[in-house]
């Protein structure tokens, strides 16, 4: 779903450009504290999770801590599925089974989760057969995300991710999207595929293209800023569809977020205090410090087909 935010009409002092910035902004940092909040409820889940269930969770949490490797990142909306990264590859897992073994013997729930994590190993990079080429060609789609989190997936190895810088803070990876999960392309499935880095690139560009998505970024020539937030899991990543967006501003505090918008001091031969930049900026930073997936609490402008952070 996009949100576009049409900022032509009369200059009145109500409509003029600079009021309706601030609504816009306004708008924006209200929406932030919607999400830190649909967040919060996400990730925990108390209000809504028998008293049971939330006992199983907490002791769930407290033995993945013995395995370093391993983050819980929360439940799946609407789901008793756990999101778990391992090795760097992010996998849902439900949760019944173990579950009801934890309810028939609390004492041995470390014994299940261990084999748990043993299983979801062995369908990484041992089962790297399963991702032919071309079955899988058509479902490799791009993500943005920060340097910071890249480096916590590790450098080294086959398990290494593949990636490709975009800006100083921020980097594009690369995932393999079918119906069950995400797992991200590493060194081995280049290694597999026969593909360079660019290869994959251009080839998860060309498919997000198509995924959908480019009517909201097609109506910034109607409107002054765009939110876009398909809920599809690639928005930040749309970012690498602006090409032809030169000059413009860009926010991506969220995997599932991108804000295109029209330099608000562009053109003005009065350099003003950059008090909506500002505004916008503190909008950003509230976004990504309560996202699920966050991204960078930067603001960009589009610059020779890159992102350039703009300091406020």
């Amino acid at each position: 779903m996009s949100l576009p935010v049409d900022l032509s009409g009369p200059h009145d002092k109500a409509d003029s450009p600079h009021g309706m910035w601030i609504w816009l902004l306004l708008g924006w940092v209200g929406a932030a504290i919607g999400l830190a909040c649909l967040h919060y409820r996400m990730r925990r889940g108390q209000s809504s999770l028998p008293s049971e269930v939330e006992e199983f969770l907490v002791a769930f949490e407290a033995e993945l801590a013995a395995f370093p490797e391993v983050d819980y990142l929360g439940l799946l909306p609407g789901q008793f599925t756990g999101l778990l990264r391992v090795g760097g590859q992010e996998t849902p897992v439900p949760l019944q089974g173990i579950y009801r073994q934890a309810q028939a013997c609390p004492a041995r729930l470390a014994v299940h989760l261990r084999q748990l994590i043993e299983e979801i190993k062995e369908v990484g990079l041992d089962h790297l057969e399963d991702h032919q080429f071309g079955s899988v060609a058509m479902s490799v789609l791009p993500q943005v995300r920060s340097r910071a989190w890249l480096a916590e997936q590790g450098h080294f190895g086959d398990g290494a991710l593949v990636h490709r810088p975009l800006c100083d803070d921020l980097t594009v990876v690369y995932v393999i999207d079918d119906e069950h999960t995400m797992v991200f392309v590493c060194r081995a499935h280049l290694k597999q595929w026969g593909r360079t880095s660019d290869d994959v690139h251009s080839l998860s560009v060309s498919n997000l293209a198509r995924l959908g998505g480019g009517e909201q970024l097609r109506q910034m020539t109607q409107a002054e800023s765009v939110l876009v937030q398909t809920g599809d899991g690639y928005d930040a990543a749309r970012v690498l569809l602006l090409d032809d967006f030169e000059g413009m501003l860009v926010a991506i505090p969220d995997r599932d977020t991108l804000w295109i918008g029209q330099d608000p001091e562009a053109g003005s031969a009065v350099k003003r205090p950059a008090k909506r930049l500002v505004a916008l900026s503190t909008a950003a930073e509230t976004m990504a410090r309560s996202a699920s997936h966050p991204v960078s609490e930067q603001v960009f402008r589009v610059r020779g087909g890159t992102l350039e952070p703009v300091n406020v």
